[in-house]
């Protein structure tokens, strides 16, 4: 028998098939627009998202580079600029640092700045431009606020710029202002050319080489690649060929976070992909193959006037083409507009300062991945329907029967809308279950570890070198004590004194950490040469030192912190022994490769007393031959402590100022004040209140932080909170839109399945009612149906949701901080009743529009 070779008539057959049974066709059409709209919403929503967490993490960073090469000299920049594979490169140059009084609670740093960096630092000027006469200045909105100026331009201000050799005061025009972003960690100051020139020069000397560690006059060089995938490789690539010094300084942008995932956090959300994909799959293949056994004997048909099994192939694919064409672009469509409705809402819930703030950012990329992901999975669906319709014989065609079970229902079926419906179930489930998960405890937990924290205003500033450890006195203690509602008050006090360590002690630390692969690498991560690195470990192990800090703690502070090792094993602090005298904590050596402990619990340290009354002032001279007094304590008392625990101290209870090492030492606070004199203040009080009195707190002690004490500041929990539990918000309201499509998709696609089971099996229904059957009895013999799909499918769906529950969704959670595993099957509980009342009702509704038809015309469909 010749082949059938006509692309027209395979084209007609494949329309007038769809034309012929337009109410089935429907049906899958709605499957693929419900398909598409999962994609594009995910697609949508997601990628709008992550753009805008990007752009907020990029403020946060301060700039959207790529990367970009720290303390440069003009020669080493020039060196580099031009490299071809470099898409965009400008630079900055530090002047200094703004220290106006005014400026005692915000960081402000000093630069002239290029164009193109300044616009991609966000700090562009909205109004005005940038420098270009020494007496222009550009600055930000805040920084005008804290003078007590409007924002405008055309102003005089009064400026005093820390260049580290000296304090320039100046009378500044100002030619600019730009919006200072309230996540940004530093308000810019721009100058000119000829002003930098003039007072920050161009540093000369490579900065490993140079005597000091003023970056005044160096380049921050800032750079973009053609694309963001495995920046840090090809920032190592960018240094070695263009013969830039190895141990150049980088910083790679990391809001561009996602080119170096960890493998196992990419493995878990390729296969949530991969479930979510399949999830599609197994709605549109269901209803697709109930649709080729319908059309069987049409292929039979077919196939005895010459049709081959590749025409009969390319006919099924024609009508998957179609009804995609018709239903991706609706799907699309219905997708963005769900996205663009959501978003506002979303993005409203969390403190992202980003340009179109809550808006759809489209791009094809996004779009174009909704379309193939819909696409593929429309394909992939109609593959097996498809191979099924080609293969069966003209013969067989006549008196094609599904394979069935014991009670007479199609057995492959049965398994693969259970297995839908199920699916559906399980990653709704496992959606929520990860969402739920997310705890602002963990999120802020290095951030908030009282109701107050109390402090010099400065002593949180990351750009100060110095600031002020000892700014609560004993009398502000007693004083905040007697506040009404107070319950605790606890004081961190601090001494930055290197460790000194007896032979013992320190062969110890030589194995544990001078030794170890973590300080190699340490060393590495910081630009270390190897002349600077033994010049460094030559000086400690001389010494027999380490830098550090030691810390003295009230009982109530000690209990927030960190716990890893004690010297009973319990992982607790018994305040009474540890307050005994003899006891001391420390931290342990950590870089971003790992950690190990400098000691452990039962080893013995020293620790040297540094009371005023022990000190002898001494004079020494420098290279240069300046004078200088420097304090005396080689003969004050030594005393031995026992480490009762290796502990962690939160962020919001450290002095954020750190060394190479960073060997901590923590004492009881009447120890402490023992070693250092009973006249030492405090760095920094925690305050816990009571819930009712946090509002009166809150106003006294802003009260003292702006009139009575201007050089202190406070934060509060509330306000900590409040700034990141909008990320929390953002979490649970995406993750729940998401559950909801996830929810309505896995209803309507049992729904789909039971109403074209029925539409296709309208001859069954008619024969077995020519015979006998009554209406009702076929009404209860589907809800039977439905009733077996529902037993099966929550016994899988639960089944299922426990097993990745306690395995992908708890592994995800693992690699994410800010997330706690919580075991949940509520979705499943929850949806579970909506699809039994499905059960008895579409059954019913389908039925009786099914049985208008007499029984003789449906008798006559093929």
């Amino acid at each position: 028998m010749e082949k059938v070779n006509n692309k027209n008539a395979i084209r007609n057959l494949a329309y007038s098939g769809i034309k012929s049974k337009v109410s089935k066709y429907i049906i899958l059409v709605l499957a693929v627009i419900l398909t598409s709209l999962l994609f594009s919403t995910l697609f949508s929503v997601g990628g709008s998202m992550v753009n805008e967490l990007q752009e907020s993490t990029m403020r946060q960073v301060g700039g959207t580079f790529h990367a970009g090469f720290k303390y440069l000299t003009k020669d080493e920049y020039l060196q580099m600029k031009d490299d071809p594979k470099l898409k965009e490169v400008s630079y900055r140059i530090l002047v200094g640092n703004g220290v106006n009084e005014e400026f005692a609670k915000i960081y402000t740093e000093c630069y002239y700045s290029e164009d193109g960096n300044a616009k991609s630092s966000f700090s562009y000027p909205v109004k005005g431009r940038m420098p270009q006469q020494e007496n222009e200045v550009v600055v930000s909105d805040k920084i005008l606020e804290a003078l007590g100026l409007p924002c405008d331009i055309g102003m005089n201000i009064k400026l005093d710029i820390d260049t580290g050799e000296d304090i320039v005061s100046n009378e500044f025009t100002v030619c600019g202002y730009y919006e200072a972003d309230p996540i940004c960690p530093a308000q810019m100051i721009y100058v000119s050319k000829e002003f930098q020139e003039k007072y920050a020069p161009d540093a000369t000397v490579p900065y490993p080489q140079a005597d000091s560690n003023n970056l005044v006059g160096r380049y921050s060089v800032d750079f973009f690649f053609s694309n963001s995938i495995n920046i840090e490789k090809k920032v190592k690539a960018l240094i070695a060929r263009t013969g830039l010094r190895e141990d150049v300084d980088y910083g790679i942008n990391w809001a561009y976070g996602a080119s170096n995932l960890d493998p196992s956090a990419l493995i878990i959300i390729g296969a949530l992909l991969v479930i979510f994909m399949f999830a599609g799959y197994l709605i549109i293949y269901n209803i697709f193959d109930i649709n080729i056994v319908s059309d069987i004997r049409e292929f039979g048909l077919l196939k005895t006037i010459g049709t081959t099994e590749k025409q009969l192939k390319k006919l099924v694919m024609k009508r998957a083409n179609l009804i995609s064409i018709i239903g991706i672009p609706i799907g699309l469509g219905l997708g963005i507009l769900v996205a663009a409705y959501l978003l506002p809402i979303i993005s409203g819930q969390f403190n992202s300062v980003t340009v179109g703030k809550g808006s759809l950012h489209l791009n094809i990329w996004m779009l174009l991945g909704a379309v193939v992901f819909s696409y593929l999975t429309v394909i992939f669906s109609a593959g097996k329907p498809c191979r099924k319709a080609a293969k069966v014989s003209p013969v067989e065609t006549v008196k094609y029967t599904e394979a069935v079970d014991k009670k007479g229902k199609p057995k492959k079926r049965l398994g693969v809308v259970i297995l839908s419906i199920s699916l559906g179930l399980v990653i709704l489930n496992s959606v929520f279950g990860f969402v739920s998960g997310f705890s602002m405890d963990n999120y802020v937990e290095n951030l908030i570890v009282a109701d107050f924290s109390v402090q010099d205003a400065q002593l949180d500033n990351p750009g100060m070198t110095f600031v002020n450890t000892t700014a609560i006195s004993h009398d502000l203690i007693d004083e905040l004590k007697g506040l009404d509602g107070v319950n605790s008050v606890g004081a961190v006090y601090v001494s930055e004194w290197n460790q000194e360590f007896t032979d013992e002690s320190w062969a110890k630390i030589e194995q544990n950490v001078i030794q170890s692969d973590l300080l190699k690498q340490k060393f590495a991560s910081h630009g270390y040469t190897d002349d600077r690195k033994d010049e460094e470990l030559g000086y400690y192990n001389e010494s027999k030192s380490l830098d550090g800090k030691t810390y003295g703690m009230s009982e109530n502070v000690i209990d927030k912190l960190k716990v890893l090792e004690t010297k009973d094993g319990n992982g607790k602090i018994d305040w009474n022994t540890f307050n005994s005298g003899d006891y001391v904590l420390i931290n342990r050596f950590e870089t971003d490769e790992g950690e190990v402990n400098f000691l452990n619990p039962g080893d013995k340290i020293t620790i040297r007393s540094h009371d005023p009354k022990y000190c002898k002032v001494e004079t020494i001279v420098s290279d240069s031959g300046e004078e200088f007094e420097v304090p005396n304590y080689d003969d004050a008392p030594v005393k031995e402590y026992e480490i009762y625990a290796v502990v962690e101290i939160p962020l919001a209870m450290e002095l954020r100022h750190y060394g190479l090492f960073e060997c901590d030492y923590i004492l009881p606070e009447d120890e402490f004040l023992a070693v250092n004199g009973s006249d030492w203040n405090a760095m920094r009080v925690l305050m816990d209140v009571e819930d009712s009195k946090e509002g009166y707190i809150n106003d006294w002690l802003e009260n003292y932080t702006t009139t009575v004490d201007t050089t202190m500041d406070y934060d509060s929990k509330e306000s900590i909170t409040e700034e990141y539990s909008s990320i929390g918000r953002m979490f649970k309201i995406v993750g729940s839109v998401v559950a909801i499509i996830l929810g309505i998709i896995g209803i309507m696609n049992f729904a789909n399945t039971i109403i074209t089971s029925i539409l296709v099996r309208s001859r069954e229904f008619a024969m077995l009612e020519a015979v006998g059957m009554t209406g009702k009895q076929q009404r209860i013999q589907l809800m039977k149906e439905g009733c077996r799909y529902f037993t099966w499918s929550a016994v899988v769906s639960l089944i299922i949701s426990t097993i990745l529950n306690m395995t992908l969704i708890k592994a995800l959670t693992n690699q994410i901080p800010m997330f706690d595993w919580n075991f949940t099957l509520v979705p499943n509980l929850v949806c579970l009743p909506f699809i039994l009342l499905l059960v008895i009702i579409i059954p019913i509704i389908a039925y009786n529009k099914l049985s208008k038809t007499s029984v003789v015309e449906r008798l006559r469909v093929e």
